[in-house]
């Protein structure tokens, strides 16, 4: 039994995670509808409480000390699960038989998640469903939190397969598209025709954004003007003025042509292609939830007429 044992509640763990996620002690207060020191007393307590400082400050803020990390990281861990519990038992008690938290990649939001999540709930209308999308790496870490069950995301091989399990879906490479009445559109598109345009592209410092950068210098053509961008809805506005080139997972894009939303260049970009996946951590247990919206993932892919797999 540890020195500290039953006098940790749970409001200790949201000042620390507040605190650390805002940086400094006034925001954090404003957050937990508290004052600044109220907030100040409450963390000599729980420093008291745990023998040591959290937080050092700093010119920038509050900085967590390797205490303050691993309260954190527990934190998270805690109070992701005590999220997850209470929705459970609020869907259980609303005689549904469970809940399921999914995360996905901004980009796959559109297809093939809208068709899974439609396919899913017509076969479990029991199962509290629950969908939150963002970037990979915010969506790691709310899966680490405890705050997902599973995401849908590029699987990365920088990921720890001990840790994390990767169901792959589908290989295909990245591929540039455009509006269906962009000029490009009508004639048989070369690269150094499409770096004449400003294009929607991955993030800056992102792999695919670096491997483009080279592959363009390589070919002896000039980076086009870009924008950073991981949102279906921005990209799907902007190109309307038939400017605007947009890289998209070649996937989606397929799916998008055939409802008439893009039209898809006939150009290689030579990215190397990453497997979407599904993504869960192995210490904790998969469920017959995950598993049937796997599988539904699954039919929805076979169906577009792209081979589920690696």
């Amino acid at each position: 039994m540890t020195p500290f044992h039953g006098k940790l509640k749970i409001r200790h763990l949201e000042i620390v995670l507040a605190i650390a996620d805002s940086g400094n002690l006034s925001k954090a207060a404003q957050q937990l509808h508290s004052t600044q020191s109220m907030l100040s007393r409450a963390l000599a307590e729980i420093e008291e409480l745990l023998g040591g400082r959290l937080y050092e400050r700093t010119g920038k803020g509050m900085a967590c000390t390797p205490l303050g990390e691993a309260m954190c990281r527990h934190g998270r861990v805690l109070l992701g699960d005590l999220r997850k519990a209470e929705m459970d038992l609020a869907a259980i008690g609303r005689g549904e038989q469970g809940s399921l938290v999914v995360g996905c990649f901004s980009l796959f939001s559109g297809w093939p998640l809208t068709d899974t999540a439609r396919r899913f709930r017509e076969r479990h209308p029991d199962i509290a469903l629950t969908i939150t999308t963002g970037n990979h790496d915010d969506l790691l870490a709310d899966l680490d939190s405890g705050a997902l069950d599973v995401f849908l995301s590029r699987a990365r091989p920088t990921m720890n397969p001990d840790i994390y399990r990767a169901d792959p879906i589908i290989t295909d490479p990245v591929a540039l598209t455009c509006a269906p009445h962009h000029p490009l559109a009508t004639g048989h598109a070369t690269l150094a025709d499409c770096v004449a345009y400003p294009w929607i592209t991955a993030l800056p410092g992102s792999r695919i954004q670096r491997e483009l950068e080279s592959n363009l210098s390589q070919a002896g053509l000039a980076l086009p003007a870009t924008i950073g961008a991981l949102s279906l809805e921005f990209g799907r506005d902007f190109i309307r003025d038939a400017r605007h080139l947009w890289m998209l997972p070649g996937c989606v894009a397929a799916a998008m042509q055939a409802r008439g939303e893009v039209h898809v260049l006939p150009v290689e970009l030579g990215l190397l292609p990453a497997p979407m996946a599904a993504i869960w951590r192995r210490d904790r247990p998969g469920s017959r939830h995950m598993r049937a919206f796997a599988d539904a993932l699954a039919e929805v892919v076979e169906q577009a007429g792209l081979p589920y797999g690696p």
